[in-house]
């Protein structure tokens, strides 16, 4: 009987334009505009000219190291700050007049480079100017100590290297884990979103709840029934945004995709991927159907689950700033955030299947806990039946 009503509500979801287009059409239209977006947007070098506004009294030493500096425009001005408030110049530069004259007698000259923080390609420029002219005042100090009859080496006692320990773009693999993230998550709690409203507090508004419960079926077969036709819609959203996500980076990007490497272990991946979103979605379906059942109407139930949501993004923002390595047990057992860490480990090509077990185990147990909970709620009137 439970697979009977499965397949009823099933079809009812999926003869709705709306289920269809928010399921399917959405997901598949979100992830493509999404790797097209952070292919030509943030992986792009800029090509663009950054405009320097650069004081008339500059001494023309520093004038020419600038003229160096590739990316930049430099543009004379009498006012160099005020051409950044006017929006005319993005980074603005001075040097003491007499520049060239106290570096030759051992006196400390000043370059001030002007930048708004809150402009991330004036803070970059800026950046990118000051350590040129780090470069320049660091063969002024060697010239000095030579002059001196001092050795440079004696200056750099050792030598500091940094490197990543992941290999190829660090940059286009962190971007594919920040949105992957992003859009499979989101799939799954939108996919069954449309049904979970209409199935409980839908069914309630149009007084169609009452000559439900009056058939001989039940009530665990018809919410087992509910629960899985919401389940599966927002599985089939999840694993869609899945598929046109890699086929998305693969066939549209090229730093993404040699970023990606799916050619490793892609298996194990689509499997560790699926097993963690067809978890998710069950659990979702079930607070979406306690969520539906407190709900009145379909105005209520949106009212509730939108926070929800909201609710469901804090653990994306709170692993951001967390790598792959440092992931502990823990997060792989705390809900909604356990979808989350697997993501991220995947992506950066970390396939431990304790973690996935955890994944599964924690989820089941909320799973049940959910799930018996919206059952509870569906045995009494109150809930079933509305004002």
């Amino acid at each position: 009987m439970t697979w009977h009503v499965f397949i009823k509500e099933l079809k009812d979801s999926l003869r709705d334009q709306k289920t269809i287009f928010l399921s399917v059409l959405l997901p598949i239209l979100f992830n493509i505009g999404i790797v097209y977006f952070i292919e030509n947007v943030f992986m792009e070098d800029s090509k663009e000219q950054v405009k320097v506004a650069v004081s008339t009294k500059t001494a023309p030493e520093v004038l020419s190291w600038l003229k160096d500096i590739k990316g930049i425009e430099i543009i004379s001005s009498h006012d160099p700050l005020a051409m950044i408030k006017e929006g005319e110049a993005t980074v603005a530069l001075s040097s003491d007049p007499d520049f060239s004259q106290k570096l030759k007698s051992n006196e400390i000259p000043e370059v001030v480079i002007q930048a708004d923080p809150s402009s991330t390609k004036g803070s970059s420029t800026q950046d990118k100017i000051a350590d040129a002219l780090t470069i320049k005042r660091d063969a002024f100090v060697k010239q000095r100590l030579v002059e001196n009859n001092i050795n440079p080496k004696e200056m750099e006692p050792f030598k500091i290297n940094t490197k990543s320990i992941i290999e190829g773009d660090d940059i286009s693999l962190y971007m594919v884990s920040i949105f992957a993230q992003l859009i499979i998550v989101l799939a799954v709690l939108m996919g069954g979103l449309p049904a979970a409203n209409d199935l409980f507090a839908g069914e309630k508004e149009r007084k169609t709840m009452e000559a439900l419960l009056m058939t001989p079926v039940n009530r665990l077969h018809l919410i087992i029934g509910k629960w899985l036709a919401i389940a599966v819609l927002s599985m089939i959203s999840g694993i869609f945004s899945v598929i046109t996500f890699i086929l998305g980076v693969n066939l549209l990007t090229e730093n993404l995709a040699k970023a990606l490497r799916l050619d490793q272990n892609i298996g194990f991946f689509t499997i560790s991927l699926l097993v963690g979103i067809i978890f998710f979605a069950l659990l979702v379906s079930s607070v979406q159907m306690i969520l539906s059942l407190l709900a009145n109407n379909l105005k209520e139930a949106q009212n509730y689950i939108t926070p929800i949501t909201a609710l469901a993004m804090i653990p994306y923002f709170l692993l951001i700033g967390t790598s792959a390595n440092e992931l502990t047990t823990t997060h792989f057992l705390i809900p909604f955030m356990n979808i989350y860490a697997l993501i991220k480990q995947l992506i950066y090509g970390i396939y431990d299947f304790t973690s996935i077990l955890f994944v599964v185990g924690s989820s089941s147990i909320f799973i049940v806990l959910t799930f018996f909970l919206a059952y509870a709620m569906f045995l009494k009137s109150k809930w079933v039946l509305g004002k």
